[in-house]
């Protein structure tokens, strides 16, 4: 008996250095570099002369990006492509799927793409797996699924939010699918400060530079790409009894809302040609596709343009762990004359117990690369991922400033020169810290013991696995 209890020891130890040295040691030990990506890609390629075919627009609310989607999904005639991070339990879920469901039945094409291990089909939403399989107007993948003998791929992971509907509507988003990404704060709950950008085609034929056409190529990349898999499950009675009772289901949620909250089922076609703006050149950036530790493009790229900088440059992002490997793209002596404003979560708000802590540890270094640093307090905690430069440039999508979105997952960023749509941005961006600046003065929410002790205690643990976080 005990020599069975020793051998089975040994065997989880050997499976737990095993999982330890392959998915978390090796990827501390060699990042590879963006080198000759920066030399054949050319810097000055983000501006542009005279304008494109698509207007562009900022959603910063969650009721219109809520309205936006469902009214794309009743417009769209032809296809609707989705590609998502995670998937989240509640309202919101259910009404998007049975949209999509109802859009399908009409012989719309529909292909969603899904993050392999956080997609969030689990539990209660598992039926979802079957009623998109058997329904011939859709499909669904997952990209990198959980394989449990190869722990180096499990930080491969899909951080994309795209929405690409026809030829004439895209968007680039931080948003998942979930309630606190969409609906107004309740007690309780952390709401999630994210943004849209949206892309309206005004021509009939889609140009192959277009920003609608990029995304198109990056989601199709990914789609046939060897890491995504179509996971199929076996047709019997049962389970296709279940995806019918899931459909009865989602049909019955949709009908309700529409009851009672009809103001989000509306057109939004007029909101969207009031509130978009010109743009002179549109282009997309992302990561290679590739397991371990990834090129780091969008970062090597951001820098790269924030180095090109004139004068100015306002950054917001929820997470902010620069870490050796990506302090190497930085030349502090380009960024010295820049005035360069951070707008970030706080310790008091964060979701994110580790990336706050590995920000917090960072804290000292950042101030040493920007001008003013504001630490957002509420309400809710900050999602979106922009960068503004100067008075021409727009940058957004689902790219945090750390080490997970440098060179271990998926994303995108789309670069818009517009200064209309810069100009809207910091303005977007400026709300923030000035609600910021007013919550400091007059009632900061108090950080409980146990967060700021927890914090003070994991630091040393953080430090050591930053490239992680």
């Amino acid at each position: 008996m005990l020599r069975k209890r020793s051998y089975l020891i040994i065997a989880t130890l050997i499976i737990i250095t095993y999982i330890f040295i392959t998915g978390v040691v090796l990827f501390g030990v060699q990042h590879p570099t963006a080198n000759e990506y920066l030399t054949e890609t050319d810097p000055y390629r983000f501006w542009g002369e005279s304008y494109t075919q698509e207007q562009v627009a900022l959603v910063e609310d969650g009721d219109t990006a809520l309205k936006i989607r469902l009214d794309w999904i009743a417009q769209a005639n032809n296809s609707i492509d989705l590609a998502y991070h995670s998937l989240h339990d509640g309202i919101v879920t259910d009404v998007l799927l049975a949209s999509l469901i109802e859009a399908a039945d009409r012989g719309v094409q529909i292909r969603i793409l899904m993050d392999g291990i956080f997609h969030g089909l689990y539990f209660s939403q598992y039926d979802l797996r079957y009623l998109f399989q058997f329904h011939p107007n859709i499909e669904y993948r997952l990209y990198e699924p959980l394989d449990l003998l190869r722990p180096w791929t499990w930080n491969n992971r899909l951080h994309d939010k795209l929405m690409i509907v026809d030829d004439k509507f895209a968007l680039i988003s931080g948003r998942n699918l979930g309630d606190r990404y969409y609906l107004p704060p309740t007690k309780g709950k952390n709401i999630a400060i994210d943004r849209d950008l949206i892309l309206y085609n005004l021509d009939q034929k889609l140009l192959p530079s277009s920003g609608i056409a990029q995304m198109k190529d990056y989601f199709n990349m990914l789609w046939t790409h060897p890491y995504t898999a179509n996971q199929k499950v076996k047709q019997t009675r049962r389970t296709k009894q279940r995806a019918v009772q899931k459909q009865v289901q989602l049909s019955s949620k949709l009908k309700i809302a529409r009851t009672t909250h009809p103001e989000y089922f509306t057109d939004t076609t007029t909101w969207i040609k009031l509130n978009s703006v010109p743009a002179k050149q549109i282009t997309l950036i992302h990561n290679p596709i590739q397991r371990g530790n990834k090129e780091p493009w969008v970062w090597a790229e951001l820098v790269r343009l924030m180095e090109l900088a004139d004068t100015l440059v306002i950054i917001q992002s929820p997470y902010v762990i620069p870490t050796k490997a990506m302090l190497k793209y930085i030349d502090s002596q380009a960024l010295i004359s820049k005035e360069i404003t951070l707008t970030t979560n706080s310790l008091a708000i964060s979701p994110n117990f580790f990336a706050v802590s590995g920000y917090l540890a960072k804290k000292n270094l950042i101030e040493t690369y920007i001008t003013q640093v504001w630490e957002y307090f509420g309400p809710g905690s900050l999602h979106a991922k922009a960068i503004a430069i100067d008075n021409e440039l727009s940058i957004i999508g689902s790219f945090n400033i750390d080490a997970r979105s440098s060179f271990l997952s998926t994303e995108t960023m789309i670069v818009v020169h517009s200064e209309e749509l810069n100009h809207l941005l910091r303005q977007a961006i400026k709300e923030r810290i000035s609600t910021t600046d007013t919550v400091l003065e007059n009632y900061p929410p108090p950080i409980s013991w146990h967060k700021a002790l927890g914090v003070r205690v994991i630091q040393p643990l953080v430090k050591i696995f930053d490239y992680l976080l």
